[in-house]
This record gives C-alpha cells, sequence and structure tokens, in this order.
C-alpha cells in the first residue's frame, strides 16, 4: 500500500455536523483538482482552507472546506489533503466515492499513521500512542498517551543513545588506535556512564507496572459477603447507578463489568455477588462466578461492615484473601454508623486498610490514594514523565539492561574492548527496537492492524 495514494473518512461513521476525508500520497493535488472546484487552487495555497464544491464528474456532491499539505508538512509527511464536508451517511460515502474515482486507493486500518511512521515523522512509540489516544476512555489513558505522544519517551531513549553513542566513539578510537592507551581515568569514566544508564534504564523499567496498569487496566473485584456496600461503592467509583442497591441480602447476582479512573489509575472494576453458603441455585451461580473472578484479578477490594462483628463467612472469606495473589484493599464501610469499629483481623490480611461510608462517599479520596500506593509507587506524573506500558517495551528495556551490564563486567574484568564494544552495539540495537528501528515487518503490522480505517 505504501507508494498508492490511499484515502478514508478520519471521522466515526454516523451522521454528524462534518466529515472528513483524509487523503495522502503524491497524487494527492493530483486527486483534489480533479474532484474539488472552488476560485482557489488548495494546491496553490496549502495549509490554508479553501471553500469549493466536491464533484464527481458532471455531478456535484455537496460543498465543502479543503486544505491541502505539501510534502514534509503533514502528519503523515506526504503530500496530504483533507476534504471537510456535511456529515449525513450518504453525502460522506459520495465525497469518498468521488475521491475513489479521482485516482485514490482506500486505506487500510492505521494507516496515514504508519506512513508517519516510515516517513520518520513518528516514532514507533509514538504512534502507539495515537492508537491509544484514540482508544483513550478514561482520563488517564488520555494524559499517558497524550504525554508519550509528545515523545516524553524518545526523549528519554535519546539521552540514554547519545550517552552509549559517546562509550562506543572512545572504543573505537582505542580498538582503531592501539598505540592510544585509555587509561584508567578513562575506563572509569565508561564504568560511570555504563552505570548511570543501567539506572536510568532501571527507573525506565519501573514505570511499566504504572504504565500498564493505566494503558491495559487493573483486573479489579469488588467483594464481600451480602449487605456490607459492595454494589453503593462500586456505584460510587463509577460516578453512576450501575447496580442496584436494596436492603435485602443477595440482591447482586451477576458480576457487573466497569472500566473507571480511580485516581490516575485504570480499573476494569467488578462488582460481584455477595460471598455466602445459599440454597437459592441463582444466587448459587452468582457467587460461583465472584470467586471465578477474584482468582483472576490483579487487584480485590474486600468490602466489610464495620458496624457488625465479623461473622463466619467473613472470616473464611479472609482466609480465601490469603490464598490468591493479587494486590489487596480492604474497605471498612459504614463508618457512619454509632457502633461502628476497626477490626484488626481484616488489616491484617489485606495490603491496606481504607475507613469509608460508601453511602456518603467518605473516604473515596483515601480509597484512590491506596490504589495509587499499589500501581503508582513511583509517583509518576502521566503529564510529563517517560512511561512504558507494552509488554513490547518492557522486553526491550530489560534485554538492553542485561546487555550494559554484561558490559560494565566485560569492562571491569578487563576483557578486549572488542567485546565490550559489542555488547554496547547490541544494547543500542535493542534500544532502537522501542522506537521501532530494526523491529520486523510482521509486529509493524499487528502494531497498526489494531487502529481504526481513518487514522
Amino acid at each position: 500500500m505504501i507508494g498508492e495514494t490511499v484515502a478514508a473518512v478520519s471521522t466515526p461513521k454516523g451522521k454528524g455536523g462534518i466529515a472528513v476525508i483524509r487523503i495522502s500520497g503524491d497524487k494527492s493535488g493530483e486527486i483534489l483538482d480533479k474532484c474539488f472546484v472552488s476560485k482557489k487552487k488548495p494546491c496553490e495555497n496549502p495549509r490554508h482552507a479553501v471553500f469549493g464544491t466536491v464533484v464527481n464528474g458532471d455531478e456535484i456532491i455537496d460543498t465543502a472546506v479543503a486544505v491541502y499539505y505539501a510534502e514534509g508538512a503533514s502528519f503523515t509527511g506526504e503530500a496530504s489533503a483533507e476534504i471537510s464536508c456535511h456529515g449525513g451517511i450518504a453525502v460522506t460515502a459520495a465525497v469518498l466515492g468521488a475521491v475513489f474515482k479521482a485516482g485514490a486507493v482506500p486505506a487500510e486500518a492505521g494507516e496515514f499513521t504508519r506512513r508517519a511512521f516510515v516517513n520518520g515523522r513518528l516514532t514507533l512509540a509514538e504512534a502507539e500512542a495515537v492508537g491509544r489516544l484514540i482508544d483513550a476512555d478514561t482520563d488517564s489513558r488520555r494524559r499517558l498517551a497524550s504525554n508519550a505522544l509528545r515523545g516524553s519517551l524518545r526523549e528519554k531513549t535519546d539521552e540514554i543513545r547519545n550517552s552509549l553513542a559517546d562509550v562506543l566513539s572512545a572504543l573505537y578510537a582505542v580498538i582503531d588506535y592501539p598505540d592510544e592507551d585509555i587509561g584508567n581515568e578513562g575506563e572509569e569514566q565508561m564504568e560511570g556512564v555504563l552505570l548511570e544508564n543501567i539506572e536510568a534504564l532501571n527507573a525506565l523499567l519501573r514505570t511499566y507496572k504504572t504504565g500498564s496498569a493505566v494503558a491495559d487496566g487493573v483486573v479489579t473485584v469488588i467483594c464481600g459477603s451480602p449487605n456490607c456496600g459492595k454494589s453503593t461503592l462500586y456505584n460510587l467509583i463509577c460516578r453512576s447507578e450501575k447496580a442496584i442497591v436494596t436492603d435485602i441480602a443477595g440482591t447482586t447476582r451477576d458480576t457487573l463489568w466497569e472500566t473507571v479512573d480511580a485516581g490516575g489509575i485504570t480499573l476494569r472494576l467488578a462488582d460481584t455477588a455477595g460471598i455466602r453458603e445459599t440454597g437459592d441455585a441463582v444466587e448459587s451461580i452468582g457467587v460461583d462466578r465472584a470467586r471465578d473472578a477474584m482468582s483472576s484479578a490483579q487487584l480485590i477490594i474486600s468490602v466489610f461492615d464495620g458496624s457488625r462483628p465479623l461473622d463466619s463467612e467473613e472470616r473464611e472469606l479472609l482466609r480465601y484473601l490469603t490464598q490468591l495473589d493479587a494486590a489487596k484493599i480492604a474497605v471498612i464501610n459504614k463508618s457512619d454508623k454509632d457502633s461502628f469499629e476497626v477490626c484488626n483481623e481484616i488489616k491484617a490480611v489485606n495490603d491496606k486498610a481504607v475507613v469509608m461510608s460508601a453511602k456518603y462517599g467518605r473516604g473515596e479520596e483515601e480509597l484512590y490514594r491506596a490504589i495509587g500506593e499499589l500501581f503508582n509507587g513511583e509517583k509518576l506524573s502521566l503529564d510529563s514523565d517517560a512511561v512504558i506500558w507494552e509488554a513490547r517495551h518492557r522486553a526491550a528495556v530489560e534485554s538492553v539492561i542485561a546487555l550494559l551490564t554484561d558490559a560494565l563486567q566485560a569492562l571491569r574484568l578487563g576483557d578486549p574492548y572488542d567485546a565490550v564494544c559489542t555488547l554496547c552495539e547490541s544494547a543500542l540495537s535493542q534500544l532502537a527496537l522501542l522506537d521501532g528501528r530494526g523491529i520486523t515487518e510482521d509486529i509493524v503490522s499487528r502494531i497498526f492492524a489494531r487502529f481504526c480505517v481513518g487514522k
């Protein structure tokens, strides 16, 4: 597809105020001239909005606004054009049809962003961030993607790359001119640079826990006995009445799921049936589903009614929690009750314990703070800090750390400089995988296949 001039609708399908048809490729200007009639030619007035008419041969389709971008001045880096027409389903299809008749071919999913990557306008991580930004359904996901798109990760890796390039330059000089001894001071400087880079990469690696928690979401299950306030807490976090709340024990019978932003961490949040022994066949299925959800959760928020002593089923729940490999937060609920007490048995089993009145929203910020401490222990800023979020990113960083650690060890043991040089070169190659240099075509294709058509 690269080399063809492609086109697609870049706005969502359906009825709207306007629709945008994007064109990209060497023939963009020629195609625009064939299907867009105006007093001023967009190609002669690049980056200026020109009002005119979209035509398909002799047929007038719609009035529209067109903008032409010369090569090097567009999102893709190629000659490009955008036509903004009225946003009806039929008129949008007709305008796109006119663009195809004028010589464009349909764009594939992610085609425009892929071209921006191929033409060096974006690194692969920045291209991935474009997809994440489009799909962002929480504010924390938006902030993470927007920050990555602005180049925070690229800036951090460029610092490391430039530093390693300086080490390699010094090593090349010694290899090429063996009579020039680098000396102890030179080797110590190299060791210092390698150590600094290893520490910087370890710091970057630690951001993965937060980055993946935001980007992919933390599978989180709210559990507890009937009538302890699980559904009330679920509705509070979701900021809407997603679950039915009554005083009748066993109201929640199935598992409800919602994606929410909780203090800067994305939760894939589930409300579950109250865990208890029951003769009700339907409720029993709900209890089994609750246990299944807990067994695969990354975070379990167990809710306890602090206005009464623990009963046998709650003690059994505490024993079950000790068997699960997940982060655990206990919400000791109903702090608005006069008989409220905090039970130390609950605190002992969980990583965090938060006192709340879910009914009145008391303790909500404390709960979000506890979640943040578990999944953003580095206190990262999603708006400015370099963060990795893909498993591919993590694997590349881990590989670079291992290679630089080996290079440092080789330097300290007095191994030949050629060996140190080879390890540093391999580290640079692995680091390049973060921005897409040297990555396989198959991986690139899989990344862009997740994009929508028109982006």
